[in-house]
């Protein structure tokens, strides 16, 4: 409880620290403030960014994935209109069980503790995508790939007299195997961004490699600006039963169907410091239907550009 405490002190005084020296930073907003860019991407030959972003909470698709404060490093190469992108998530407390199945055997003898150790959530993503503009925005096509590297997988193995064997081993990047196995999971999208006047998006991203429901996410927005700030509304869920999307079973029963897991609003506002550093502030409010779940989170992310 107490190392808890301490990390919840910090995380606190390290927000605190960067407000302060902002609010010292002698400049005016309006001098220092850019319009953000809500419905184009950016052109040119070669374009590399990169940068560090700190949230309260992890939440990826209306999912609280860390339950804890976490950090989040990326990068990003465009070369015209392809982009690599690499994104890392890593909670700063143990917050979660190792045990990929979430529940107890019925036999406590077939039980090892170790599935009860409890790790911090860490992520890592890898996109590839391309960019195609047109008279009515943007389209990006492109795969993701997520990777857990701490996690435990299981690996289901049938005998000669077809009884199945279950093992947990670790998460290693070396394991490919599919239908649940591995420790990858591949995702194909396809994200539309429309123009200034015209500043709708919407994404469908669906599982392709290692996730046996084949789960499907759609997900639309629309942004505003408000007060020089950037204010964007969401509405997005799986489609279909999905464990991917925490959306197969609750309550200790299986269902099916459509779930409303990420709908909320943020405001935005982004600060440049320089004409290639900027800091941006961002706050959430999120509700999660399915999981009768409300969170409000607050990230900051320093920018490279």
């Amino acid at each position: 409880m107490k190392t808890r405490f301490f990390l919840h002190a910090s995380t606190i005084l390290i927000l605190l620290g960067t407000m302060i020296v902002l609010m010292n930073i002698e400049t005016h907003a309006q001098d220092v403030r850019k319009p953000t860019k809500i419905a184009t991407e950016e052109t040119g030959n070669f374009q590399l960014k990169y940068g560090m972003g700190m949230s309260t909470r992890y939440l990826w698709r209306g999912l609280d994935l860390a339950q804890s404060p976490a950090l989040e490093p990326y990068g990003r190469a465009l070369i015209y209109g392809l982009e690599l992108s690499i994104y890392g998530v890593y909670g700063i407390y143990e917050n979660a069980a190792k045990h990929p199945d979430f529940e107890i055997p019925e036999n406590p003898e077939n039980f090892s503790a170790v599935f009860l150790d409890r790790i911090a959530f860490t992520e890592v993503i890898s996109n590839i995508f391309y960019h195609i503009n047109t008279n009515l925005g943007t389209f990006r096509l492109g795969v993701t790939e997520y990777y857990f590297p701490d996690r435990l997988v299981k690996e289901i193995e049938v005998d000669s007299f077809g009884i199945e064997h279950i093992s947990y081993p670790k998460s290693t990047w070396l394991n490919w195997k599919d239908n649940g196995e591995g420790a990858h999971v591949i995702e194909a999208s396809i994200k539309f961004i429309g123009k200034k006047g015209f500043p709708f998006w919407g994404i469908a991203a669906l599982n392709v490699y290692n996730d046996p429901d084949n789960s499907l996410y759609l997900e639309a927005g629309y942004n505003f600006n408000v007060l020089s700030n950037n204010l964007g509304i969401v509405a997005g869920g799986a489609v279909g039963g999905s464990k991917w999307y925490q959306f197969t079973v609750k309550n200790g029963k299986v269902r099916d169907g459509s779930g409303l897991t990420n709908f909320g609003i943020t405001f935005s506002r982004e600060i440049y410091l320089e004409s290639w550093l900027i800091l941006d502030f961002g706050l959430s409010d999120i509700i999660n239907f399915y999981q009768e779940r409300n969170t409000i989170l607050f990230k900051a992310t320093l920018k490279i550009e």
